[in-house]
């Protein structure tokens, strides 16, 4: 592989898909963390607020009544969407692909001994790359045999 090939491939594809990573991951660890702050705040505040219902003209209960189903259902949506696992795949995926080109700047590491080191580079990364593909296939696969069985039970 030439090197203009080589930088085409850097800038291009490659760049393409660390701002993917980098995207999705920023993104499902947003989502992840604001779930998680929304259900921990809300569950402790539901036992102060039915305790000071009294002095809150009685709208404490309403108060309560509303962020109760509110916590069960951000746990379920951040559940679902399994927000957590995609950010952390995707961050790991993102750190992999960081690491190749930084292995292949300093020409060590799997990049030391080899002949063409440019389409080593683009072989690892296209490894990368499919492999975070191929498991997302199945973990969206799991997720739907998870769902039929508890249909199915349910």
């Amino acid at each position: 592989m030439t090197d203009e090939e080589f930088i085409a491939y850097r800038d291009g594809r490659y760049k393409s898909a660390m701002e993917f990573y980098d995207d999705r991951a920023g993104s499902n660890k947003r989502w992840y963390r604001g779930f998680s702050v929304y259900v921990l705040v809300s569950s402790v505040a539901i036992a102060p607020i039915l305790a000071l219902d009294s002095t809150m003209g009685g709208y404490g209960r309403t108060i309560a009544s509303i962020l109760a189903p509110t916590v069960a259902l951000a746990t379920g949506l951040a559940s679902k969407f399994n927000f957590h696992e995609y950010w952390l795949n995707y961050r790991a995926t993102w750190d992999a692909l960081q690491h190749e080109v930084q292995w292949h700047t300093a020409r060590v590491g799997p990049y030391k001994d080899v002949q063409d080191r440019n389409s080593t580079f683009v072989e690892r990364v296209e490894q990368l790359v499919s492999h975070e593909g191929s498991d997302w296939v199945a973990r969206e696969a799991a997720s739907s045999q998870t769902k039929e069985a508890q249909k199915r039970i349910g």
